[in-house]
């Protein structure tokens, strides 16, 4: 990522309001996600779900390229990192009961982060997709999944659940999947 690129980025962490909550599909796998062990947030921003993960009682490791957005994190649970992921597309050492991948697109993480996952460890992930340009100029393609992409950067993985498309006015995917 360029220096302008972080630049914008703690900018926009900067002037923004809180990061907000998990979302509310993650509801329907509460009984199924961890509660115990450690979590990595990968492209954490300012840390919902680096903050909900900690809720649930894990030790969470918040990664994201913005230490402006980092620095916003405040909870004895969670540990942050500052990283580009796309100048050294690797994850912090596992085993993580859990890792969380929302809004942040980045092909070249599918293998670290199945290496990084536990047995019995599940990977929850939320990406835009590209049919998201029907109705939004917003995120641009760099940033979003092509049809099936979420699903098959879990290959290799237990598939819990998938869906893919118009959620809330964004077309998107969203998946849990688990590492055997």
């Amino acid at each position: 990522m360029s220096h302008a690129d972080r630049e914008k980025w703690d900018r926009l962490h900067a002037e923004a309001g809180d990061g907000g909550s998990a979302p509310r599909w993650l509801s329907d796998f509460d009984a199924l996600l961890p509660r115990h062990g450690r979590a990595l947030d990968v492209a954490s921003g300012t840390g919902r779900l680096a903050l909900w993960a900690a809720a649930r009682g894990l030790d969470v490791l918040a990664v994201d390229v913005s230490p402006v957005a980092l620095a916003r994190i405040a909870h004895p649970r969670v540990r942050t990192y500052t990283q580009d992921l796309e100048l050294n597309p690797q994850v912090p050492p596992g085993p993580f009961a859990l890792i969380t991948l929302f809004h942040y697109r980045q092909p070249s993480l599918q293998e670290p982060i199945q290496a990084a996952l536990a047995p019995g460890g599940y990977l929850v992930a939320e990406l835009a997709t590209v049919q998201n340009l029907e109705r939004h100029a917003r995120p641009s393609r760099r940033w979003l999944a092509a049809p099936g992409e979420l699903q098959r950067f879990a290959s290799g993985l237990t598939l819990v659940h998938y869906e893919e498309g118009w959620l809330h006015d964004r077309h998107t995917a969203r998946l849990v999947a688990r590492r055997d």
